[in-house]
């Protein structure tokens, strides 16, 4: 059974919110109790360069995509690295409005600029501008991958302490697992009974005195069980960022079958010896979209060679291929054998990201994209989308709408660019009272204009020149039509009505 993951950020309190504005009750703080295994760290030389990071963050209304929620406070951890700058995580940073980072031999706190942010591996730089904030401040050097067995420190602030705290505790296993910032990508991660509690996030785990890891994540209700970045995710991070850009891991866009069967691998051909993995899905636009055919036996990536169980040896664990492409850089070219009509095909490709994925992650410091008009409000189909609709009246999805966000990729990929646009909800006014709508739909074309995303709703919407608007939905949602002079009279007034400013980001 899955179980969901938890970042380790620590809510630490709540601004005021203006009247009517939404609110988010923060969990209560937990007493911080000094034990044999969390220890007060003042005086350690790793304990010197960690420091405090208290972020006060405004996420984006994504049921009204004009509005932001009520700004908050977290606190997180981060350690000081070669170079001035501060490694933490992405999600302690956040749709952040401004941070903070504090010295453990300080009081006060400095202000700091997000340089860099990476949501699909959670990890995040932070500089200071002020020189005062690095003097004296050592830089932890980068160790190497633990061993399963071996013992590690974390360093960091836990559940809103404001001393340096460690806990120590064995490595238990090097495994690939998804990343529950973003809710979709999985690379390579340690686990660890060291405590990793909220507070944590972003803060050191350290091997004979060198950074071997990010404290990120934790099951819930489950004590002495966390989760670190290990350093070859961090190196990647670091290197990609090293150009003044990030570019991403990259995606292979393959979906695979095992061939654990002996009579599956003898029916693919496979001679006695080989093992690998059967393509059963190339996604368009990917890294070996062109290169790897389905029904292709993947045998080796990057000079590993893949297991009948999907899996390659990486220092003394075992973790899936995919790991293989996800150490390489956007642009650099990736080596694979695969098995095709009997005999073994070398093949090359160049890594690089799938864009369009990006709507299946959860998104951060970016506003919602809308139009709204004459009350009918639009909004591409994206993840953040999906976990609220039926919140606020607008009504949960239909199933057309779930079967784009969670099958289409699969089912239909020469349609996978297309952006689905989704009417989200109805602004009551009398121009559009007797309007019947369910809850949200995909809209496939107005005024006879089929809509490839949500950059073609206002021109769909000067199209035609008749005296109605016509929205056709998808699937058996039906068909409507508004007047269209009382919509242009109407759509200013319900803009005022309503508190919009303005009626549409694209």
């Amino acid at each position: 059974m899955f179980i969901p993951l938890v970042a380790a950020a620590e809510p630490l309190l709540k601004q005021a919110s203006p009247p009517g504005a939404p609110t988010r009750e923060s969990p209560p703080i937990a007493p911080v109790v000094t034990t044999a295994r969390s220890l007060p760290a003042t005086g350690s030389a790793v304990a010197e360069s960690v420091v405090l990071v208290q972020v006060y963050r405004s996420r984006y209304d994504w049921s009204l995509p004009w509005r932001q929620e009520a700004v908050e406070s977290s606190l997180g951890s981060g350690f000081f690295i070669a170079g001035g700058r501060i490694v933490t995580n992405a999600h302690v940073v956040a749709d952040a409005r401004q941070v903070l980072v504090r010295r453990p031999d300080q009081a006060n706190p400095f202000v700091a600029q997000v340089a860099r942010v990476a949501h699909d591996c959670d990890l995040a730089l932070l500089t200071v501008e002020d020189p005062a904030f690095t003097k004296g401040m050592k830089a932890l050097d980068f160790g190497e991958l633990p061993r399963s067995g071996s013992r590690v420190s974390t360093y960091g602030f836990p559940l809103g302490g404001q001393e340096v705290s460690s806990t120590a505790g064995i490595v238990s296993r090097v495994e690939s697992r998804g990343y529950v910032h973003t809710g979709v990508d999985a690379h390579l991660v340690v686990q660890t009974d060291a405590a990793i509690n909220p507070g944590n996030s972003g803060g050191p785990v350290v091997q004979d005195g060198r950074v071997v890891g990010v404290a990120f994540q934790g099951y819930p209700g489950f004590d002495n069980m966390g989760f670190f970045i290990p350093v070859p995710v961090v190196d990647h991070f670091l290197d990609d960022s090293a150009d003044g850009n990030y570019d991403g891991f990259p995606d292979s866009g393959l979906t695979t079958q095992p061939l654990l069967s002996p009579a599956y691998r003898r029916e693919r051909g496979l001679p006695a010896g080989k093992s690998g993995v059967v393509v059963a899905l190339v996604a368009p636009g990917s890294t070996l979209d062109g290169v790897v055919q389905k029904g292709d036996v993947l045998l080796s990536v990057d000079g590993f060679t893949v297991a009948n169980d999907g899996t390659i040896k990486a220092g003394d664990t075992r973790v899936t291929f995919e790991h293989a492409v996800d150490m390489k850089q956007a642009g650099e070219s990736l080596r694979l054998t695969v098995f095709r009509g009997g005999k073994e095909v070398p093949l090359t490709a160049v890594a690089h990201r799938l864009v369009r994925l990006d709507r299946l992650r959860n998104r951060y410091g970016v506003a919602p994209r809308y139009v709204v008009y004459a009350g009918l409000v639009f909004m591409p189909l994206e993840r953040d989308l999906m976990k609220v609709l039926g919140r606020g009246g607008a009504g949960p999805a239909d199933r057309n709408i779930v079967w784009h966000h969670l099958y289409r990729e699969a089912e239909q990929p020469e349609t996978a660019e297309r952006e689905v646009v989704v009417m989200t909800r109805v602004l009551r006014h009398s121009v559009n009272s007797q309007m019947t709508f369910g809850g949200p739909v995909a809209v496939a074309r107005i005024n006879g204009v089929a809509l490839r995303g949500l950059a073609d709703v206002p021109e769909a919407l000067q199209a035609g020149g008749g005296t109605f608007h016509t929205i056709e939905y998808e699937g058996a949602s039906g068909f409507e039509a508004l007047d269209r002079t009382q919509a242009e009279t109407a759509h200013p007034e319900i803009l005022k009505l309503y508190g919009i400013t303005k009626d549409r980001n694209l």
